[in-house]
């Protein structure tokens, strides 16, 4: 009987060759999920935050894969409660990003800022807005009264880095967020980002996920032109390179004109019962997209890809093989700069 292949290597792919991987630097991942997991976590989203059989074992091996690769310090999203054991096990190799969020439409404000409170007493650097449009039904508004009062706050005690997440594939938006109505249309999801950039130019913005529109580097261009202190991360490892690849050419010259801009990423996630494999997978297909001229189908499923008649079944991952001078500004230098680390 056949069993289908795991959906970290659809290809059958040697994670092992790597000689196509030319950078020996060390690298910062600007954008993950290192938690604390429990056998009750849901297999996808993210993990409970409570329950018995509490542990750092997942994190001890993508933090593990994550050096195998060059990752050196990563930065990472996590409930409050995280924070001291990740930070007592970790140490200086995990800085943090506090998530200004609600968990329902009707929590109240001051929940918020109780939140927020909590990670600004723990030294986060960073402030997360999450405002995918799916997030509307809970009154995430990137620009929502209550996340301009916590930015206010953030400031105040000193934070000055703001990651957002907005928009989300332009393939949801023909299908997930069909209803216009409901969600908005993707360029409509961009109106509150300007907003909140020229409410606040003494803040740096980074757009997660390519900014959220990969699909369109003539309109990343346009906001990094626009706003000075705009940058954009390159984390969700399976969007950009099914988004990526074929605009090689398009982002690489866009990445070479802004080198200064932007910052690499994995959005990689801790869950209970994943493989090291699912890891390495993820900062392979990162790694390869970005410095090499690597060229064949993608080892990694994507549900969100439409094979063609007689295509691969999975996308094309095309290296845009950026120069070296570029590969050690987004993969450390920025980050570092941003981070106000010391030089390793």
């Amino acid at each position: 009987m056949s069993t289908s292949p795991p959906e970290f290597n659809v290809t059958g792919i040697d994670y092992a060759e790597r000689r196509h991987l030319r950078y020996t630097g060390p690298i910062i991942d600007f954008h993950a999920h290192v938690m604390v997991t429990r056998p009750g976590d849901p297999p996808t989203g993210p993990p409970t935050g409570k329950g018995p059989g509490a542990t750092i074992e997942q994190a001890d091996a993508m933090l593990d894969v994550g050096q195998d690769f060059g990752v050196m310090q990563t930065l990472t999203m996590c409930p409050p409660d995280d924070v001291a054991p990740l930070r007592e096990r970790f140490g200086h190799r995990l800085e943090f990003n506090a998530m200004i969020n609600k968990r329902t439409a009707n929590e109240s404000d001051d929940e918020a800022f109780r939140n927020l409170e909590r990670f600004l007493e723990l030294g986060v650097k960073v402030v997360k807005l999450w405002s995918a449009p799916r997030g509307r039904e809970r009154g995430l508004f990137i620009d929502a009264p209550w996340r301009i009062e916590a930015l206010k706050r953030a400031r105040s005690a000193g934070v000055r880095l703001v990651m957002v997440h907005v928009a989300d594939p332009d393939t949801w938006f023909r299908t997930v967020y069909a209803d216009a109505a409901k969600f908005g249309t993707k360029p409509e999801q961009y109106v509150g980002l300007e907003r909140m950039m020229q409410l606040f130019p003494d803040l740096i913005w980074i757009g997660a996920h390519m900014a959220g529109d990969s699909e369109h580097p003539d309109h990343l261009q346009a906001l990094l032109e626009g706003y000075p202190h705009f940058y954009i991360d390159t984390s969700a490892t399976k969007w950009q390179v099914r988004e990526v690849s074929p605009r090689a050419e398009a982002h690489r010259t866009l990445i070479t004109r802004f080198p200064d801009r932007f910052l690499f990423g994995t959005d990689l996630v801790t869950r209970h019962h994943l493989t090291r494999e699912h890891y390495v997978s993820r900062y392979w297909c990162q790694r390869t997209l970005w410095e090499s001229d690597w060229v064949g189908p993608s080892p990694i499923a994507d549900g969100d890809y439409t094979a063609s008649e007689g295509g691969p079944t999975t996308p094309i991952l095309r290296g845009i093989h950026l120069p070296d001078d570029v590969v050690e500004m987004v993969y450390y230098r920025n980050a570092q700069r941003l981070l106000n680390l010391p030089t390793v």
